[in-house]
């Protein structure tokens, strides 16, 4: 069976992104997250915009009402969010990737955290162990443990 999908023009994706705005009326919302929740897999990585933090809290609600493996291509962003959890989404991020298991989730996480440690961005690395202990993720769950073990050493550095 062939699910159909709302192939919207790009102004049109622009448009409902902004109207996930949390200061605009509620209903304006509510639309927007049922129409670019019909978006197809190719479009999906455009619900959570570099700009606009005010969209980025129902941009997440997007993308888990989509699902996996439909929202795969929204998951890079989604991950990126976990750089600072006082960021708008980004708790919600954390129980999206929880939903979707450790298989499916690590491999995102991991490359933030190669990217945090190749900035050497310590404040990134904290927000990332956090996302880790809410996960219940381990070294173990890491493809590159070394990877894990000096996150979690520059993350407590910090306290």
């Amino acid at each position: 069976m062939m699910k159909d999908y709302l192939d919207l023009e790009e102004e049109e994706i622009i448009y409902y992104v902004y109207n996930l705005n949390w200061s605009l009326p509620k209903e304006a919302q509510e639309e927007s997250i049922l129409i670019l929740s019909q978006l197809p897999e190719e479009k999906v990585d455009r619900v959570l915009p570099k700009y606009g933090k005010e969209c980025w809290q129902n941009g997440v609600l997007v993308i888990k009402k989509i699902g996996y493996p439909r929202n795969k291509k929204a998951l890079p962003k989604l991950a990126r969010l976990l750089q600072d959890r006082n960021w708008p989404g980004a708790l919600e991020a954390i129980e999206v990737f929880r939903s979707m298991g450790r298989e499916i989730s690590v491999p995102y996480i991991e490359k933030e955290c190669e990217e945090a440690l190749r900035c050497h961005d310590a404040d990134w690395l904290e927000h990332l162990c956090f996302a880790c202990d809410c996960l219940n993720l381990t070294k173990s769950d890491f493809s590159n443990e070394d990877n894990f073990l000096q996150m979690k050493k520059l993350a407590e550095g910090l306290d």
